[in-house]
């Protein structure tokens, strides 16, 4: 006789407690009970962190009174682990750290051990300005969009400050296109201090003549000033033609004679030596004292 032994394969659910005969066609075990409960394992601490299960695995720490899942590398603490509620409400009995999110108004809070501090709110927006008694749980850093004129406020704690408001320059200073630079009329006395490592220079200048038509930007010795003087004023000359009569030594120059470098004297056109008598007195050499008719000629600089 010939023995034939052939395996059978068996797939069984298991439904325990109410309803036995009554299990989902997706389940592979069932509990069903209206006055019992179904007990996890219950170890230690220590207990647990000796045991290396498969990932998935559940335990009850009766240390910690909580639940621990096995994440393939390290036991969690299911109790640690964030509530995440999405209710129209705020939720109660909350731990710090748990996510609300509100579906009426699309805010996520976080849970500070106090209250909900909401997280997406920045940047927040509405028409007009922004107002505190609108606007829920504004703290400093917050920054606001008014819609009607697109400006931007950001909040400091006490007030919101207007960050993109229309900038003015004056005083030699302009802005074009956003753009600020040197340049414009100054409305107000302006100094600039210099000092020997400091200094201030203007590059580029083109070159002129000077002749008695370019003015000249001289400061003043005391307050610095700048001024405009005409090139004349600053190296001035002056000539006078005096006709001698016999025996005449002695001239008026046109201007008060202080230095006897700034002034030539010449007779008939030949220069001649002459003495300062005093500021308005000059006297030529003795031997060139003046016939009748002589033009004595003085060139005097300022």
């Amino acid at each position: 006789m010939i023995l034939i032994i052939l395996p059978i394969l068996s797939y069984s659910q298991v439904k325990i407690g109410n309803n036995p005969s009554i299990i989902d066609s997706n389940s592979i075990l069932e509990l069903e009970s209206n006055e019992k409960v179904f007990v996890l394992t219950r170890i230690t601490d220590a207990q647990m962190n000796t045991i290396v299960p498969l990932e998935g695995a559940l335990i009850y720490n009766i240390d910690s009174e909580c639940i621990f899942a096995y994440d393939g590398t390290r036991w969690k603490n299911l109790c640690d682990e964030p509530l995440i509620s999405v209710t129209a409400t705020a939720p109660t009995a909350n731990e710090i750290g748990d996510y609300w999110f509100n579906p009426t108004n699309n805010i996520a809070s976080i849970w500070d051990g106090s209250e909900w501090l909401p997280i997406n709110i920045n940047p927040r927006s509405g028409n007009g300005l922004p107002d505190n008694n609108v606007l829920d749980n504004v703290v400093a850093g917050d920054i606001y969009v008014d819609e009607d004129t697109g400006d931007l406020f950001t909040y400091n704690g006490a007030d919101w400050i207007m960050i993109n408001q229309i900038l003015n320059a004056d005083n030699g200073v302009s802005i074009t296109s956003n753009t600020i630079q040197l340049g414009g009329a100054l409305i107000s006395p302006t100094v600039i201090t210099t000092d020997s490592t400091n200094t201030l220079a203007l590059l580029g200048l083109p070159q002129t003549t000077l002749d008695g038509s370019n003015s000249v930007v001289v400061a003043d010795n005391v307050t610095g000033e700048l001024a405009q003087v005409s090139a004349t004023n600053l190296v001035q000359q002056q000539q006078v033609v005096i006709i001698a009569t016999e025996g005449q030594s002695q001239f008026t120059p046109p201007l008060n004679a202080l230095d006897i470098n700034k002034i030539e004297v010449y007779r008939n056109g030949a220069r001649i030596s002459f003495t300062i008598i005093n500021p308005t007195t000059l006297e030529v050499e003795p031997e060139a004292s003046c016939f009748a008719g002589d033009e004595i000629r003085i060139v005097q600089l300022n």
